[in-house]
């Protein structure tokens, strides 16, 4: 519950116009052991530091987070990387020159400055350097690797703008910084280079398809490669527990049916006479819905499709789209106080993989006819 002795404080900053001492604050509290929800160009996170058990027993408590599931480590520079872990492979240092700082998390094996309660007492650390700005230049001037899982209740959706922090955390934690709408939308992509086959443990912003370019060999866990093992001691988030879930029932209409119109019709006569129970998520353009369901979705209808007037608009950038906005429209119609929330299902090329993951984990029920 929110305590109302405690004040959450929320700084707005602008990333393009960083003032060192507006952070100060957040600087002091993490270098004295305390947690600061930030942004990340993926999700907001709910950060502390990467070296103080104290501190990161906070954010266990904080979420509601289980003990066993791992958290991300995130970074400013090589150099505090190669302070952290025991080695960086030739391999690896080739990858992170091409994609860090960005929203890629590689596992290395962890020296003795990380305490195993960040890694669930597993010997490797899941690391990242952000391309956001702000997140950057709170590191930097922490001068501590800061272990940050998305700033969220543990299970809801995760939290792509600073309004979505304070749901979850008002009077729960000293401080959120305010960087306004995440740019990406969905977690990073989690990599184990070193493991056989190389795996993507969790789908995230950077696309398989442009990892692939880089590690031919390039599995996708669950999809091409399982392991009950790793499921059970899991070394990523992502792995164990069910996720992203808004409090209504989520309903997925898988997309790889030709039948999904006459699908979603079905669905939505059941509902005829309660239509204000549902919340409906499009993101199909070749979808088309009736203006009768549309009348009586109204404000509960959230349209994801990108559409142009001229222009061809690529399917990359339609599900980056999709990506951006997933789990924004999760809590809005959460907010709306829905008991269903139907959601169409897109491919899993690019960055509908990252989606397609986080609908099924949300998901209360998933039609596949």
């Amino acid at each position: 519950m929110c305590n109302p002795s405690f004040i959450t404080k929320v700084i707005k900053i602008d990333p393009e116009n960083i003032n060192n001492q507006d952070l100060r604050e957040a600087v002091i509290i993490l270098q004295n052991e305390g947690i600061v929800a930030f942004p990340t160009e993926t999700v907001y996170g709910l950060g502390a530091s990467a070296f103080s058990e104290k501190a990161i027993k906070k954010i266990f408590r904080a979420k509601g987070r289980p003990l066993d599931n791992p958290l991300i480590v995130h970074i400013d520079s090589m150099e505090m990387l190669e302070s952290i872990v025991l080695e960086v492979p030739k391999n690896v240092r080739s990858l992170c020159e091409e994609f860090w700082p960005g929203p890629l998390t590689i596992l290395f094996q962890k020296n003795s400055k990380i305490p195993d309660c960040v890694t669930a007492g597993l010997p490797t650390v899941a690391i990242r350097m952000p391309s956001n700005l702000i997140a950057q230049r709170l590191i930097h001037l922490s001068g501590l690797p800061l272990a940050a899982p998305s700033a969220n209740i543990s299970g809801k959706p995760s939290p792509t703008s600073p309004s979505h922090v304070k749901d979850d955390f008002d009077g729960k934690i000293p401080l959120i910084i305010d960087g306004g709408q995440c740019q990406v939308g969905v977690e990073s992509t989690v990599i184990n280079v070193n493991s056989i086959p190389p795996l993507i443990l969790r789908p995230g912003g950077l696309d398989y398809e442009e990892l692939r370019k880089f590690i031919l060999d390039l599995k996708i866990y669950d999809k091409h490669y399982k392991n009950k093992d790793l499921e059970k001691h899991p070394s990523t988030p992502g792995l164990k527990y069910r996720h992203y879930s808004p409090t209504a029932r989520v309903i997925l209409i898988e997309q790889n049916q030709q039948n999904m119109q006459s699908i979603i019709f079905e669905i939505l006569n059941s509902f005829t006479q309660n239509m204000n129970e549902i919340g409906y998520i499009h993101t199909n353009p070749e979808i088309v819905l009736e203006a009768l369901y549309l009348e009586k979705l109204g404000d509960n209808l959230i349209d994801l499709t990108k559409k142009t007037l001229k222009t061809i608009v690529i399917q990359k950038e339609i599900y980056a789209n999709v990506a951006h906005k997933i789990f924004w429209a999760l809590r809005m119609l959460d907010s709306k106080k829905v008991k269903y929330i139907i959601v169409e299902g897109i491919s899993e090329q690019y960055s509908g993989l990252a989606v397609m993951n986080r609908l099924r984990k949300a998901a209360w029920k998933i039609i596949k006819k």
